[in-house]
């Protein structure tokens, strides 16, 4: 599926076996502008011959059968839907140290996020620039020798405020209280995690993106957003 960006009208394609069947919002990979895009109409199969109840009864099944062989997801809703690459949050880990960011990966559910290990701060600006991130996890002394965590952090920052809101910026550091929400207001983050934390490190974004969406709730429903 061709979809073209109504802000920059940049091109970008969506392999069809990745749609979901209703509409849905997706980050234009260049200017990051958020749109409602809906996917064509899919051909359902039917059974030939078959009777109307057990027509009827088809989407069940398939739907069960990709349940049980874990080919799909639960969303918040409890629809059920394939989860793809692009669905995942984009997730950019700029951590110091590289064991700490092994754990990251390891603890991480990968079925939400899509994580990208940065070592330099150049290269993850430039990711930021030109595609879609949704989250960063920022250690203050990574890329130290170059002063990337602060780099990074600027550049978050800087960002236009319909793109900042919809970049979670997480500092990570043995220096800081998790879900410290004063400390994250001081260092312009939305999240801070202290280091010995990251084995709960699901449920800790759970729970800081579900206060986020709460807090923005009532913007996103009159700019017509979906939540974070």
């Amino acid at each position: 599926m061709k979809v073209v960006c109504t802000q920059c009208r940049a091109k970008f394609e969506i392999q069809e076996k990745n749609l979901p069947d209703k509409p849905f919002q997706v980050n234009c990979p260049k200017c990051r502008f958020g749109m409602m895009v809906k996917p064509p109409p899919k051909a359902t199969p039917t059974l030939r011959g078959a009777p109307k109840s057990m027509q009827a009864n088809q989407d069940a099944i398939m739907q069960l059968v990709a349940l049980l062989t874990g080919q799909t997801t639960r969303s918040a809703d409890g629809s059920t839907g394939s989860l793809a690459n692009w669905q995942r949050r984009q997730t950019l880990l700029c951590l110091a140290d590289p064991a700490q960011a092994q754990q990251v990966l390891d603890k991480l559910d990968h079925q939400t996020y899509a994580p990208t290990v940065c070592t330099e701060a150049a290269k993850a600006i430039e990711l930021m620039r030109d595609s879609q991130v949704d989250m960063v996890l920022l250690d203050p002394q990574f890329d130290s020798a170059n002063q990337g965590g602060i780099a990074v952090l600027r550049h978050v920052n800087s960002l236009p405020p319909k793109y900042r809101r919809r970049t979670y910026l997480v500092l990570v550091s043995p220096q800081v209280k998790t879900l410290d929400t004063y400390m994250a207001f001081l260092n312009g983050v939305n999240l801070t995690i202290n280091t010995t934390d990251i084995e709960t490190i699901n449920q800790i974004l759970e729970r800081s993106i579900r206060d986020f969406n709460e807090l923005y709730r009532g913007y996103n429903t009159a700019a017509g957003l979906n939540p974070f």
